[in-house]
């Protein structure tokens, strides 16, 4: 049997759930412009009815209504679909910010009119031996090219510095980056014990699901986030098969130094603190910097490989040569370094080759009165300077661009030692047999000061591959392009000219720089409409949000105007009736 004031509770029942409607709707609009805040609404149903016995059986009467819930308007598909993207992104957008900072590095570009990159300092040193072959002995040309042998060191010196630095930039990033990754796990970690702890009587914790979703969205920015939501509404976080954070704890990251004296560096393992074990994140800015250094180092490698170029080939071919100093008969000394010192001597070491497949990382043999050393990376580099013999006073005379005397005449003698001289033999001033076997002679078989013989093969192998220079074996193996036994190795250059090998890599750096714009504008779309098929579900909507503030503030008056009338019934039902009499 129905009470007689049953209508008033579901009047009230239908004020409450409109005046909760209502204070959903001003939730939304209040945080239209929050940040990661998800679209609320107010999930409604009609309460049990009450029997009521007809003449015709028992009907069922309305008692009124109830709000079951206040949910989020969230799709867990589209979230994971935007944190998947998110970090590509991020991690091609890190990528295209280091490109741009190696660029500069080699940049050929002029700057107020001058050339400034590396290829014009080979260039103006190539030039000088082109200028010296032309007169040996002018002075001046010889200046320029001790000169011009300076300055290129150095830039290939400043270029490498660089490098360098840009290498402490991304491990200063990671090491910010390390920080906050940290710090998001430990507020996800706090917010899935709130969540779970919230939720535990059934209801929804909508406004600290939304704080870690945009925990998350921050989150996938650093690392690509594989989220997993757990039956009691916690996420398990993982990345690259590590579990990074759940219900339960966290995964620390932590940065171990280490002494890199390869490239004159500190270089930085990520671990995790509790186990100590390598963590190798998928994607993201974090696995973006950590490809630019391994991109860094190898443009170290590569100004490593055009010293290696100078202090191996170069060398060897320069001490074919002669001075000016008027030693060795008046020759002229031979046997001089132009890169490094003289008692050095160098050669470049590569195992790997066509036949075996076998690899060790190549590397400058230097041999000197302290022993062999093995030089690679920024040592490499460090170790081409100009010869103090040469740079000291006077000690351009020392620069090897003539060619050797040579014995021309179909006759053999014997000289003064007792040695046979035949015809191709070197023979210093006295017409004594010299044992030069790998000697550039000179144009017209006797070498004067003016000769530049041997310059002109120096400056021919900056553009010509040491087989199209037609050079001998003994500089082809110095510079690691054939091993004693006359089998082909791969030299500094790989096997091409120094200048076909720089063109390639800079060709090679520009088309990687410009892949990566183009994946940084394709991933910004992509994210873009991701994010936007999600906002399509969980945004607030102004003229949605507007259009049920009228409704449900009609529905509210309406209750209203129906409980007034149900007032007005009972005051009649209970003060005017049975008043007669009296």
């Amino acid at each position: 049997m129905r009470s007689t004031f049953s209508g008033l509770n579901t009047m009230v029942s239908g004020l409450q759930a409109h005046q909760l409607a209502l204070d959903t709707v001003g939730q939304n609009l209040s945080n239209d412009s929050t940040d990661g805040y998800s679209r609320q609404s107010v999930n409604l149903v009609a309460t049990t009815p009450l029997a009521q016995n007809t003449l015709y059986g028992v009907s069922y009467v309305g008692t009124g209504v109830d709000a079951v819930s206040i949910t989020r308007a969230r799709d867990i598909f589209a979230d994971k679909h935007y944190w998947r993207e998110n970090a590509s992104k991020s991690y091609y957008e890190e990528r295209q910010t280091n490109y741009t900072a190696v660029e500069q590095v080699f940049n050929d570009s002029q700057i107020n009119d001058q050339d400034v990159g590396l290829k014009s300092s080979i260039d103006k040193f190539w030039n000088s031996w082109q200028t010296l072959s032309g007169d040996a002995s002018n002075d001046d040309d010889r200046i320029s090219t001790r000169d011009t042998a300076v300055t290129m060191a150095d830039k290939i010196k400043t270029m490498a510095s660089q490098m360098q630095s840009q290498i402490g930039t991304n491990y200063d990033q990671l090491k910010t980056d390390v920080t906050e990754v940290n710090k998001i796990t430990t507020q996800i970690l706090d917010l899935n014990k709130n969540i779970r702890q919230a939720e535990a009587t059934g209801g929804m914790a909508n406004d600290l699901r939304d704080q870690r979703d945009k925990l998350v969205d921050d989150l996938s920015k650093y690392i690509k986030t594989d989220v997993t939501v757990q039956s009691d509404g916690t996420y398990s976080i993982s990345n690259n098969g590590s579990v990074l954070v759940d219900g339960r704890g966290k995964l620390t990251l932590d940065l171990q130094s280490q002494d890199n004296s390869e490239y004159g560096i500190t270089d930085y393992n990520l671990t995790f603190k509790e186990t100590g074990t390598i963590y190798n994140p998928s994607d993201g800015e974090i696995k973006a910097l950590q490809d630019n250094v391994v991109e860094d180092k190898n443009y170290i490698d590569k100004l490593g490989n055009y010293s290696a170029f100078f202090l191996s080939t170069f060398n060897a071919q320069h001490k074919e040569g002669y001075g000016i100093d008027g030693a060795n008969n008046g020759k002229g000394s031979t046997d001089i370094n132009f890169f490094g010192e003289t008692g050095n001597s160098y050669k470049w070491i590569n195992n790997e080759d066509g036949t075996s497949g076998a690899y060790e990382k190549a590397y400058i043999e230097k041999t000197s009165a302290s022993g062999v050393e093995e030089l690679r990376g920024i040592n490499i580099i460090n170790e081409l300077t100009v010869n103090s013999k040469i740079t000291d006073k006077g000690g351009t005379d020392y620069i090897a661009a003539k060619g050797a005397n040579v014995y021309t005449k179909d006759t053999s003698y014997t000289d003064s030692n007792g040695k046979t001289v035949k015809k191709g033999d070197y023979i210093d001033a006295n017409g004594n047999w010299v044992d030069y076997d790998h000697r550039i002679p000179s144009e017209n078989g006797k070498a004067d000061g003016a000769d530049g013989s041997n310059a002109v093969t120096l400056s021919t192998i900056f553009k010509k591959t040491l087989t199209d220079a037609a050079v001998n074996d003994h500089i082809k193996e110095a510079a690691g392009m054939i091993d004693a036994s006359g089998n082909l190795k791969i030299s500094s250059t790989n096997n091409k000219s120094l200048y076909d090998y720089y063109n390639d890599s800079m060709t090679e750096l520009g088309t990687a720089s410009s892949v990566t714009d183009d994946n940084v504008t394709k991933m910004t779309s992509v994210v873009t409409q991701a994010d936007n098929a999600r906002q399509s579900v969980s945004g607030v909507n102004w003229n949605e949000e507007l259009t049920n503030m009228i409704k449900f503030q009609q529905g509210y008056s309406a209750c209203a105007r129906v409980l007034t009338t149900m007032d007005e019934m009972l005051d009649k039902l209970i003060n005017s009736t049975g008043t007669v009499g009296r």
